[in-house]
C-alpha cells in the first residue's frame, strides 16, 4: 500500500472511531446525574414477603428510599396485590425495559397508594392517587399515565416525596 493511501485509510479509521466515541457519549454513556442503567438496578435479594424479587435504593427529591423492584412482567402484574403495604420497604419500583404506557389497577390492593411516574432520565412526569379496590382487573378502575414513562414508584398514600428520581447504582 502506498504511504498516501495508508495515511488516508488511517485518517478515516480515526475519524470513524472519534464519531463512534462522541455518539456513545451522547447516547449510551451512563450519566452521573441520571438514572442507573436498568441492568444495574437492585442491590440484592429482597426480604420476605418479597422473596424472589430484588431491592434497591432510590433517591426521590432529597429523600433516599429503600424499595422492592418489580422488573419483569409477572412481578409488575403482581405488584402489591393482597398487601396492606410494602413493608419492610418504603415502596415498590416498577421498572420497564423501554418507555411504557401501561395503566395501573388497584385490583386486590387493600390500601390506598400514591404512584409517581418518571421518564428514562428520572424526570417526574405525573402523579396518581389510587384507591383500594376489592374487585378484579375487569371491575376495578384503571389509572392511566399522562404520557410514556420508564419507572413507576408506588408508596403508601401520603408518603411519596416530591422531586425527580435518581437510582443508586451498587
Amino acid at each position: 500500500m502506498n504511504p498516501v493511501r495508508a495515511l488516508t485509510v488511517g485518517g478515516a479509521v480515526l475519524l470513524l472511531a472519534g464519531v463512534a466515541l462522541v455518539g456513545w457519549a451522547l447516547v449510551g454513556a451512563p450519566r452521573a446525574n441520571g438514572p442507573a442503567p436498568v441492568a444495574a438496578i437492585g442491590s440484592g435479594p429482597a426480604q420476605a414477603p418479597f422473596t424472589g424479587l430484588t431491592e434497591a435504593e432510590v433517591v426521590v427529591g432529597d429523600r433516599t428510599l429503600r424499595v422492592v423492584v418489580a422488573d419483569d412482567l409477572d412481578e409488575r402484574v403482581e405488584g402489591l396485590r393482597g398487601r396492606v403495604d410494602a413493608a419492610p420497604y418504603d415502596g415498590m419500583l416498577f421498572v420497564f425495559p423501554a418507555d411504557a404506557t401501561t395503566g395501573f389497577t388497584m385490583a386486590g390492593v387493600p390500601a390506598p397508594l400514591d404512584l409517581a411516574l418518571f421518564d428514562g432520565a428520572g424526570r417526574r412526569i405525573g402523579d396518581l392517587a389510587m384507591a383500594p379496590c376489592a374487585g378484579d382487573d375487569a371491575t376495578c378502575p384503571g389509572y392511566l399515565p399522562p404520557r410514556p414513562y420508564r419507572f413507576a414508584l408506588e408508596t403508601a398514600a401520603g408518603a411519596m416525596p416530591p422531586g425527580d428520581l435518581r437510582l443508586v447504582a451498587r
